[in-house]
């Protein structure tokens, strides 16, 4: 017998949505956490809406994500060892990683109402950094039918822990309710010892337990803890406080250790001891503005870049992308650190770079491994000098000076030895700044930052035993930057403006072949034509101030540069360099938007520094104040997308020593403040050695005066305000035109 189609079809769409439905009524909870299309998207870091949120205890690192797309709960977490940068490269290599549902199934909490697990929905989702006694912890907030559930995150100072506190307000509630949370471990097959659950992520032991007051079911096989049942009333406000534990190095621990821990937290509830982290935020510099943008901007950038290193010093350079280290990066978020306020942080990677990172004979580490001369990234002195000047300067510690001597005298003398450096006076090899590699050449940003590093390293000639050694130093510098700027036939400058890259042989490096794409959309692969020019490291010599940054040459330059804004997209940011020359990463990169920034600010390019840093504010890094290495404008970049430490120092950089104009020269303290004009008064609280400077600026404009500590100082020829060796601590006050 033939049906006709039409009965056919009909049949078969009964079938098919009486079977989902049956699904969806006897487990709703597979329906939501176990779904495919949730475990692609769990698993990619770039998505569109998508937000992280770095926590650190001790060596345990939670990366909090935040989702607007319905694609499974708006609030997961992914748990690592900071300890261990290569861990932390993937998230498939996440403790809490799943390979059915990514981290949703075990990381998000559900809120069951009569058998069904609400969770935080992604469009009704707020997530977002708020502080309590000034101790940054993230807060999201959502709706359980009529129920407004509050979450707080906080790593604690007891290492590898975590306390997640549920707030459940009956908000719009008709009458009574009675609920049970659910909060699961990362796996299941766990032990239950009294009120604490313990099992293992990987090679982790873990444990969780929660202060409720309430009854609480544990159930071993799933790994879960169930609260309730609690009766919530309209308008009843109840908290609930849980505790994540993880014991780290994981090898080196055992499953008992864990236990104990998590139960003294338990004893505590509600009463865990935040003093210590309470007394470290109260130490770093703050500053308070009601310009939006710049207050989050810096704001988010030191909570995150607090959470990136370890208590010894380490970082992953790349967040879920590189798993690896780098001199570079390393020294550029130390730097980042110490306009923070957080000279622990700051003094821990700089001792570990000195002792882990840099061999006997000066050779820097890139990305964790020593490579041949031809590759070396000559940059990495000059910017491991410069963060090593600027932290004896704030912090007045020359130990880390003192008891590396041997180390930094090496990193200093490295590039100039004859491989790098030749008759032109410039270095030279075949590695450029973005790490790809060419035909022998001379570098610009090489050429700058070993210009700077000799500067500094003149500067800490006396603490390294090395005065005999200045002479030359000034002089091998002196005569980089001539040659830079004006040899005859090698100089990088062309036409009136900085250039990238000229080769040995005399010809400016732009157009070139050979070099391959790594994604099948990329311009590499899918174009023939390819140039270097510009570059975003264009900018730095501007930045950095070694050439004038109200010069013809730095105004032509940074008018160039304007080609890397929107290159091949819209919505703004700069990319790294010409977006044709791309062999993976085509987009507007946050940091090198940031070298852009600051020397458009340097050469009071207002307007323009603006709407880079509104740019910056406006992604999600922006809200986070950690920052995707790019916003891919391809599909095939979307998969190689991370977090770059260096990105998070580059903003308070920016804030401290361009915004508010705080550096220092020959030991003094310079103050030159450059708001943006119309901005409105500002206060900072800035921690200099061992003592706090409290800055008010009554708006923008060039100072007028400025009253340090009750005495009127005028401005130097420069505009600027010099304090005294014995006057860095107090009030100053500085009055505008």
């Amino acid at each position: 017998m033939h049906l006709p189609k039409t009965i056919l079809i009909t049949i078969t769409m009964i079938v098919l949505f009486g079977s989902i439905g049956l699904l969806y009524s006897k487990s709703p909870e597979n329906f939501y956490f176990k779904d495919q299309t949730q475990l692609r998207h769990n698993t990619r870091t770039f998505f569109h809406g998508r937000k992280y949120f770095f926590l650190r205890s001790g060596r345990a690192l939670m990366i909090l994500q935040s989702d607007k797309a319905d694609v499974g709960p708006a609030i997961t977490y992914w748990l690592f060892d900071a300890g261990t940068p290569s861990q932390s490269g993937k998230k498939s290599k996440a403790f809490n990683f799943n390979r059915e549902s990514g981290s949703a199934f075990s990381s998000a909490l559900r809120v069951i109402i009569k058998d069904v697990p609400f969770a935080p929905f992604g469009e009704r989702t707020s997530v977002r950094w708020v502080t309590e006694d000034n101790v940054p912890m993230v807060e999201g907030v959502w709706w359980a039918d009529g129920i407004r559930v509050t979450e707080r995150f906080a790593g604690l100072p007891e290492k590898e822990s975590f306390q997640r506190s549920i707030f459940l307000e009956g908000a719009d509630l008709a009458g009574e309710v009675e609920i049970t949370l659910r909060l699961m471990m990362p796996f299941g097959n766990c032990t239950v010892h009294g009120a604490v659950l313990s099992g293992r992520a990987g090679d982790a032991p873990v444990a969780l337990t929660a202060s409720a007051g309430y009854p609480a079911q544990f159930n071993a096989k799933e790994g879960s803890v169930e609260i309730g049942p609690i009766k919530i009333h309209p308008q009843q406000k109840i908290k609930i406080n849980s505790f994540l534990l993880l014991q780290l190095p994981a090898e080196s621990q055992s499953s008992a250790q864990i236990v104990t821990r998590a139960q003294a937290l338990l004893k505590n509830g509600d009463a865990v001891d935040l003093k210590r982290a309470k007394q470290k935020w109260a130490s770093m510099s703050t500053l308070q503005t009601e310009d939006k943008v710049v207050q989050e901007i810096y704001d988010h950038a030191r909570y995150s870049l607090d959470n990136f290193a370890t208590e010894d010093g380490r970082i992953n350079a790349g967040y879920l992308q590189y798993g690896s280290e780098w001199i570079r990066d390393g020294s550029c978020t130390a730097l980042g650190a110490l306009m923070a306020g957080n000279f622990e942080m700051a003094r821990a990677m700089g001792n570990h770079m000195l002792t882990k990172m840099i061999t006997e004979a000066g050779a820097t580490m890139i990305g964790g491994a020593f490579v041949n001369p031809d590759r070396e990234q000559l940059d990495q002195m000059g910017e491991m000098l410069h963060f090593l000047r600027c932290y004896v300067d704030w912090t007045g510690d020359e130990s880390l000076i003192r008891q590396n001597r041997n180390k930094i005298l090496a990193m200093i003398e490295r590039p100039l030895n004859p491989v790098f450096l030749d008759e032109t006076g410039m270095v030279h090899n075949r590695r450029e700044f973005w790490e790809r590699t060419f035909d022998d050449a001379y570098e610009l940003i090489y050429q700058t930052y070993v210009i700077l590093g000799l500067r500094e390293a003149c500067r800490l000639a006396p603490l390294l035993g090395a005065t005999d050694k200045v002479e030359r130093w000034q002089k091998v510098a002196d005569r980089m930057l001539m040659a830079m700027l004006s040899h005859p036939d090698r100089a990088l400058v062309h036409e009136g403006r900085l250039i990238k890259r000229r080769n040995v042989t005399g010809e400016i490096a732009d157009y070139f072949t050979g070099y391959g794409g790594t994604v099948y959309d990329c311009p590499q692969k899918v174009t023939l034509h390819h140039r270097l020019l510009p570059d975003a490291t264009q900018a730095l010599p501007i930045a950095f101030r070694v050439i004038d940054p109200h010069s013809d040459l730095a105004r032509n330059t940074l008018e160039e540069m304007e080609q890397l804004w929107n290159a091949r997209w819209s919505g703004g940011g700069y990319c790294r360099y010409n977006s044709s020359g791309e062999p993976n990463q085509v987009g507007p990169w946050a940091f090198a938007t940031c070298f852009i920034m600051r020397a458009q600010h340097e050469a009071r390019l207002f307007k323009k520094s603006r709407r880079a840093l509104e740019y910056l504010h406006s992604i999600p890094g922006g809200q986070t104040g950690a920052w995707l290495e790019e916003v891919p404008a391809t599909k095939g970049t979307t998969q190689w997308d991370g977090f770059i430490t260096w990105s998070s120092g580059e903003m308070t950089l920016f804030i401290i020593r361009h915004y508010l104009g705080l550096r220092f020269e020959d030991g003094e303290l310079v103050i030159q403040p450059a708001l943006y004009p119309g901005s409105p008064p500002l206060t900072a609280d800035i921690r200099v050695r061992s003592g706090r400077l409290h800055l008010q600026i009554n708006g923008s404009g060039a100072i007028k005066e400025a009253i340090v500590n009750g005495k009127t100082v005028m401005p130097g020829t420069d505009g600027a305000i010099r304090l005294g060796r014995d006057a860095m601590s107090g009030t100053v006050v500085i009055r505008t035109k």
